[in-house]
């Protein structure tokens, strides 16, 4: 990694101003080369040039600089002071717009007087904060170029690189001081290369780096990914597969990649924080289950390794309370098991958590990890020792912090913390390896000996508009701010293109044509013709296809299926439907956010069948007094979500299935006398010589000897879907016909109400909004209606009958669509 660029004027007294970290690296490699013998100038990013003039010119000032840390949590103040809540979108949002004022020299008043509530509203915030700033004699970065442009003394003029477009307040500085621009060279030599999808591009740039490093070692090869951080793990993957480097340690590797991640993403810096949490539940005897899981097994607690096997066994009586919380108490005995675990918990309980500084509460959480012997029963691999040197560090910003915050209960502190390692990025010391993978911004002013550009569709260049949130946009065009007009993100495009074709004499570009089963289209500035397609290594063999008559197919021989009640149903919505069971398609779960339908009707069922396993009459339901039932519902609740993360929508459907199943019970308590007698149970059935397993519900027992199963569901039911030629819901006619049974009824669980709806022979073992309706008959001459149609649906299938012929409702949802040749 070097410079494509003409150093030879420069001397070691000469300033250097770089866009970014890595140039200055690759300034001072491409400096040495081309003066061995020189002392290097001093080669300075931005940022950096701004500190270092500030602090040479300023060394009596009484004005203190600032972090990204304590800005950040000034403006949280600020915002605290507007009624705003924290939220980090909400300041990352303000920070970013907070520097385009800055470096596009957009005046605050300007913003206030725009007539535009959310301009008027940021404009007072960031002049709450800058307020708070003057009081305390304070700066931020973005001061700095105010300041520099303050100084009257005739600072050395700088040579500056790399910067693809400068901001009107670069261009202001390096005009004051007098600058001159040291030019890249660009080469236009690119090949085009395209293919089916992602990892097949991935794949093949892996194996060209593997090629060009065995060809020449010396050889320094880039490869750019505008979508790094999406696809981090699958570039690790394959590259290790194609390296050889499984199970090497990071800095032994033979490719890196130039990717940080906020120190709370890594498992020991997560173990940490949670065995903070943890440390102060113990004190209250209050603890999160999911919280006492993780910790417990975490590798980095002192004696897991001679614990390892005690401690699951401890976490899995935990589970089995199906508690969110409990005390420790409850796992008294089991903890016995688990001597040295046991003592740290017991340490736990004596101190005292009081309201102290921050600077504080950072020694009681060292001491805390001291205690409990945290990353110390066990040699630190290399990445992990610098991870826990690098949160040491982090963590002190709360020294810095403690200048502002008064004095604060322990969750405060905690919360601070974990806000700090949200923000702090880390990233583990890599190989001296000459293959990088870098992203499109770290690559730009860069020159390598050979470079492949990943990811040239049309969401990478040109880039999406993108319009500043606090800035209005007659504004954010005027000032230049990037990609808020379609011409500056034209603009900006082609210099990133020109940066991108100088990464090399020789520059491969390479897009996919889908990603994730996305379709993608290359950029339109790049020229991807059909010569760039790249054919598969291995082309996939070709089958003869075989026609059938889909009136008729072969005979069905086998005598047990699955999923027998939904082939049945198919079967008599639609021959052809009923038919494609016998393909054995593999189906897939359509992604979703948060808890689909499936998932919620699964954890009622779970819930239900949780608590009627408890209660096993109505008897037993009366004598449940207000707070036992609350009790029973919140763990039964608990322990049917417990499988679902945590998140807003876990605690969502917590309260929504909580007040649902309270509404049941008391609608259940109305029944007339019922014992039961099975829930969730799995029974064997044989419909005309189909034998299959299908599962009720719950099946109750009446005072009258009557045995009625139900079927439980959250939407819309109707009996008719019985009674009609075709059984729609077949599940509860068939256990009914296969079993001695005297009613049938769907329990309907929805927000507006709860009720029964179904068919029994004693029409008073049902409730009375159940009485049936439509074309539905007796019940007994009705078992004998549903055993003829349902006798004619198996001897359908197992004969092969497969006629396109559905019923109005069979092609709603139907999964087999794309095999169906009928019109929609």
């Amino acid at each position: 990694m070097h410079l494509n660029a003409d150093l030879t004027q420069i001397v070691a007294t000469d300033i250097i101003v770089v866009a970014n970290n890595r140039q200055v690296l690759a300034f001072k490699r491409t400096f040495s080369k081309q003066h061995p013998l020189t002392q290097l100038p001093s080669i300075l990013s931005w940022q950096q040039y701004l500190k270092h003039t500030w602090q040479s010119q300023y060394l009596n000032s009484t004005l203190r600089l600032i972090d990204p840390t304590e800005q950040r949590y000034l403006i949280e103040s600020a915002l605290q002071q507007f009624e705003q809540n924290n939220h980090a979108q909400l300041t990352n949002e303000v920070i970013k717009n907070y520097d385009y004022c800055i470096n596009h020299l957009i005046p605050l008043e300007t913003l206030a007087q725009s007539k535009i509530q959310i301009c008027e509203v940021f404009a007072s915030w960031v002049k709450l904060y800058q307020k708070t700033k003057n009081d305390l004699n304070l700066v931020d970065a973005n001061d700095l170029p105010g300041l520099i442009l303050q100084i009257e003394n005739n600072l050395q003029a700088p040579y500056i690189y790399g910067f693809k477009t400068l901001t009107p307040i670069q261009r202001k500085v390096f005009d004051k001081l007098g600058h001159q621009v040291i030019s890249t060279q660009y080469t236009n030599k690119t090949e085009q290369k395209c293919f089916e999808n992602s990892l097949s591009e991935i794949q093949a740039a892996a194996i060209w780096a593997k090629q060009q490093q065995d060809k020449n070692s010396d050889c320094s090869i880039a490869i750019v990914c505008p979508q790094l951080s999406e696809l981090q793990y699958q570039l690790s993957s394959i590259f290790d597969q194609t390296f050889d480097d499984l199970l090497t340690q990071t800095g032994q590797k033979s490719y890196n990649i130039s990717l940080g991640l906020p120190l709370s993403r890594y498992t020991l810096v997560q173990d940490l924080l949670n065995l903070l949490e943890l440390n102060e539940q113990i004190k209250t005897d209050n603890i999160q289950t999911a919280l006492f899981t993780q910790v417990v097994t975490s590798v980095y607690i002192q004696g897991y390794h001679l614990e390892r096997s005690s401690r699951h066994i401890l976490v899995n009586q935990a589970l089995a309370l199906s508690l969110e919380y409990f005390q420790l108490e409850q796992l008294a005995e089991a903890l016995t098991q688990c001597p040295v675990l046991s003592k740290l918990i017991q340490a736990a309980k004596l101190n005292d958590t009081k309201n102290q500084r921050l600077d504080e509460h950072l020694l009681n959480f060292n001491t805390t990890l001291s205690n409990w012997g945290f990353a110390t029963d066990r040699p630190l691999s290399s990445s992990e020792y610098q991870l826990f040197n690098k949160y040491l560090t982090s963590s002190l910003k709360l020294n810095q912090l403690a200048l502002h915050q008064k004095k604060c209960l322990v969750k405060t502190a905690l919360y601070l913390l974990k806000e700090i390692s949200n923000q702090i990025v880390f990233q583990a010391q890599s190989s001296k390896t000459n293959v990088q993978i870098i992203g499109s911004l770290e690559a730009e002013g860069l020159h390598f000996d050979k470079a492949w550009v990943m990811g040239m569709t049309h969401d990478f260049l040109p880039a999406k508009l993108n319009s500043p949130r606090f800035i209005a946009t007659d504004i954010a065009i005027h000032h230049q701010i990037p990609h808020s007009s379609y011409e500056l993100i034209q603009a900006d495009a082609q210099n990133t293109l020109n940066n991108l074709c100088s990464l090399s004499n020789h520059v491969i570009f390479s897009y996919a044509k889908s990603h994730l089963e996305l379709e993608q289209l290359p950029s339109p500035l790049i020229d991807f013709n059909s010569d760039s397609i790249v054919q598969p290594a291995i082309k996939p063999a070709t089958r003869e296809t075989e026609l059938i008559n889909d009136a008729s197919v072969s005979q069905f021989t086998q005598s047990e299926v699955k999923s027998g009640v939904s082939l049945l149903k198919d079967q008599m919505a639609c021959d052809f439907k009923g038919f494609a069971h016998r393909l054995n398609l593999t189906r897939y779960d359509e992604p979703h956010i948060g808890l689909d339908r499936r998932e919620q009707g699964n954890a009622i069922h779970n819930a239900l069948h949780y608590i009627y396993q408890e209660i096993d009459s109505k008897d037993a339901l009366l004598k449940l007094d207000s707070a036992e039932l609350e009790t029973l519902i919140d763990q039964k609740v608990y322990a049917a979500l417990k499988r679902h993360p945590t998140s807003g929508f876990k605690a969502i459907e917590k309260t929504r299935l909580t007040q649902l199943l309270h509404k049941f019970i008391e609608t259940d308590k109305a029944r007339g006398n019922f014992r039961i007698l099975a829930t969730e149970q799995s029974v064997r059935v044989e419909i005309s010589g189909l034998s299959f397993n299908t599962r009720l519900d719950r099946l109750d027992q009446m005072d009258n000897g009557d045995r009625i199963v139900f079927d439980y569901k959250t939407g819309d039911t109707s009996t008719a879907k019985w009674c009609s030629t075709d059984i729609v819901e077949p599940q509860l006619p068939i256990y009914s016909v296969t079993n001695n049974t005297q009613g049938a009824a769907f329990i309907e669980l929805n927000s507006s109400a709860v009720s029964f709806k179904g068919l029994s022979k004693d029409p008073d073992s049902l409730p009375k909004q159940s009485s049936r309706k439509g074309s539905c008959q007796e019940w007994d001459e009705q078992i004998k209606t549903w055993s003829k149609r349902l006798d004619q649906a198996s001897q359908d299938f197992q004969s092969g009958q497969a006629q396109v012929l559905p019923n109005k409702t069979a092609c709603d949802y139907c999964e087999f669509d794309l095999l169906c040749r009928i019109q929609k």
